[in-house]
């Protein structure tokens, strides 16, 4: 037998036996010059690690075997052995604790308590019927949250999480948590074929991709390019004012005249000031400048009107708000919106079809200061399809109310319902509604009243388009 010391621990291996009705070994371990010793029973192959005990103490170890008929061999000669500080990690991260299940339509959204180790390195979910005899696992997760998908509604499963550090610990697994997927039967609106407006034919509007409908002055909504990139165009810091009528062009908004940097969507929400309401604008994409910068632009929506003569206004009050997401990911994401409590999802774009919620809780920090959002949901759209624009999400609203939300990927549009004092999570996992898909386009908004929503094309030959509702 050898002993390797180890921070916190030592790994204790021997030459195997060669006993063919070998069982298992025993361990025992104490303090050099003290009496009571510790037992580790039912110990396999080697090597083994033993874990918590003191750095600079010098411990002795014996090992014996036994066989399957009963008979042990007396412990061997004690080896000793002093953990320290620089030996190698066996300590195992904690038991993820805390574990937490939203049920919805064939799935379990399943989160828990990140761990604390600095050196965690991932975690393992496995789950199964009650009383089933096989798991399945989810391997890999970097963060405290999965989505179980493909489980069948009204069977009840167990759930149970493990971690795993950069060294190879591993926890035990925490103990199981049960929960019930369940069908839900929204009452799924019906909306009719899109009604082209007069194509706006504004020259600016190269590459819209954001589109939110004021709340606050008739028939106006907003809109903002994306890059320049290969379209060319122009990508600076300004947003732009149309009928919801006929689309046409009311006017430019500067914020600056500096590029804008992959803007990929905006939204109308509540903001610091009581009854204002504010326009959100996401540098959520990764096509320009660089990819790993993210930001939230808000302002106080300004002053419009639906007939006003074609202007260019200066904006006041913009408020910058970086961000980062948890696990140092960067994704790639071109739909945002914001509930009526001034929170704000973003919802990623991957060609897979399975995309990533993440949640900025309002209030949001002070300007300048970044926030780590908070991954709160994923969800699959048509991971089935072939077609990578069947799949890929592309532009999300909330309804003024917020009881219902959009989502739409180039080639399909889907509405969640959401019932009172449910959590936008939540209500992503229940069952979906396919509704009138506008045409291959990005943005979409809620009418003011949602007897309606609009979605905007790229380019400035694209019309405006109003899908009402029935």
């Amino acid at each position: 037998m050898s002993i390797t010391a180890a921070n916190g621990g030592v790994i204790v291996t021997w030459d195997p036996s060669p006993a063919t009705d070998l069982k298992d070994h025993a361990i025992r371990y104490r303090v050099v010059g003290q009496s009571t010793y510790s037992y580790k029973w039912g110990v396999g192959q080697p090597p083994v690690t033993l874990a918590g005990l003191s750095n600079g103490v010098t411990y002795a170890f014996e090992l014996k075997t036994q066989d399957t008929s009963g008979n042990a061999s007396a412990y061997c000669t004690p080896v000793e052995a002093t953990p320290t500080p620089t030996g190698a990690d066996v300590t195992p991260p904690a038991v993820p604790s805390q574990l937490a299940v939203t049920p919805g339509d064939g799935v379990l959204l399943l989160s828990w308590s990140p761990n604390p180790e600095p050196d965690l390195r991932r975690y393992t979910v496995k789950y199964r019927a009650t009383g089933a005899s096989t798991h399945g696992y989810r391997y890999n997760l970097t963060q405290p949250l999965v989505t179980l998908t493909g489980l069948v509604n009204g069977t009840t499963y167990e759930l149970l999480v493990k971690a795993e550090d950069l060294s190879g610990n591993t926890s035990a697994y925490s103990a199981a948590i049960t929960a019930t997927p369940v069908a839900s039967t929204p009452q799924c609106p019906t909306f009719g074929a899109p009604v082209n407006l007069t194509p706006h034919n504004v020259t600016v509007l190269t590459d819209a991709s954001g589109l939110a409908a004021s709340r606050q002055h008739a028939n106006v909504v907003w809109t903002h390019n994306d890059r320049c990139g290969a379209s060319g165009g122009n990508c600076v810091e300004h947003v732009y004012a149309l009928s919801a009528v006929d689309g046409h062009y009311l006017g430019t908004y500067v914020l600056s005249n500096n590029p804008n940097l992959d803007w990929e969507d905006m939204a109308m929400g509540p903001g610091p000031v009581s009854g204002t309401d504010y326009v959100y604008v996401g540098r959520i994409g990764d096509n320009n400048g660089n990819p790993a910068v993210k930001e939230l632009v808000r302002f106080p929506e300004p002053a419009v009107s639906a007939t006003q003569t074609p202007s260019t206004v200066p904006v006041s009050g913009v408020e910058r708000f970086p961000f980062s997401y948890p696990g140092g990911v960067s994704p790639n994401a071109e739909a945002l919106f914001v509930d009526t409590q001034g929170d704000i999802y973003i919802v990623t774009k991957v060609p897979s079809g399975h995309s990533q919620v993440y949640r900025y809780t309002a209030p949001l920090n002070p300007p300048g200061v970044s926030r780590l959002l908070e991954l709160v949901a994923e969800l699959d759209f048509l991971p089935e399809s072939p077609a990578e624009e069947d799949r890929v999400v592309t532009g999300g609203a909330i309804s003024p109310g917020g009881g219902e939300i959009l989502l739409k990927t180039y080639t399909h549009t889907f509405l969640w319902k959401r019932q009172p004092g449910q959590s936008v999570s939540a209500a992503l996992l229940g069952s979906r509604c396919g509704v009138t898909n506008p045409g291959y386009s990005e943005a979409l908004t809620f009418a003011p009243d949602s007897g309606a929503f609009f979605s905007l094309g790229e380019g400035n030959t694209k019309a405006l388009k109003r899908v009402p509702r029935l």
